[in-house]
C-alpha cells in the first residue's frame, strides 16, 4: 500500500458536472471528442472521491491507486473533488450545501482514522501546481476544515 500523507481538496469549476463528465474529461485524449476537446488523456479519473451537489459521495478511484489531481503531490495524497463553481461559503448560498460540507467533514474524519500517516490537508490552490495553474479550488479556505478537525 502506498503511503498517504495528505489530502487535497478540489472543485470542478462547473456546477453541473457529473462523475461521468469528469471521467470523460480526464480519460478522453485531447481532440478525440468534439464535446470534450480539452480532454486530458489520462488512464483513469484523477480524483479518489467526488461529492455531487446532492451531497452524494462517489468513490471514483481506489485509495491505493495514485491519482492525477495535483501535480507533484499525487504519490502520497488522496484527491477529493466537490462539484461546483465559485465560492463554497456561505453554505447553501455558495456552491456547497450544508449536507455536502457535513459529508466532506465526515469523509475527512474517516480518512484521518484510516490513515494516521496523514499530516496535511490542502486546497489545490495552496500547492505549487495549483499556484502555477492559478487555481481557485476548492472555493473555500481549507483552514475552516483544519479548525473543525482539531
Amino acid at each position: 500500500m502506498r503511503p498517504i500523507r495528505q489530502i487535497t481538496y478540489h472543485q470542478t469549476g462547473y456546477p453541473n458536472d457529473t462523475v461521468e463528465s469528469i471521467t470523460r474529461w480526464h480519460t478522453t485524449a485531447p481532440g478525440d471528442d468534439p464535446k470534450n476537446p480539452k480532454g486530458l488523456g489520462w488512464s483513469h479519473i484523477g480524483y479518489h472521491f467526488i461529492f455531487t451537489p446532492d451531497a452524494v459521495l462517489h468513490k471514483t478511484l481506489a485509495q491505493g491507486v495514485v491519482g492525477n489531481h495535483c501535480r507533484g503531490d499525487n504519490a502520497d495524497s488522496i484527491g477529493i473533488c466537490c462539484v461546483g463553481a465559485g465560492a463554497a461559503f456561505p453554505l447553501d448560498k455558495g456552491y456547497m450545501t450544508l449536507a455536502m460540507f457535513q459529508g466532506l467533514l465526515r469523509l475527512t474524519r474517516q480518512l484521518l482514522v484510516a490513515y494516521p500517516t496523514i499530516r496535511s490537508l490542502w486546497g489545490h490552490r495552496e500547492r505549487a501546481s495549483g499556484i502555477e495553474q492559478r487555481k481557485s479550488c476548492p472555493g473555500f479556505e481549507v483552514d475552516v476544515l483544519r479548525a473543525l478537525l482539531t
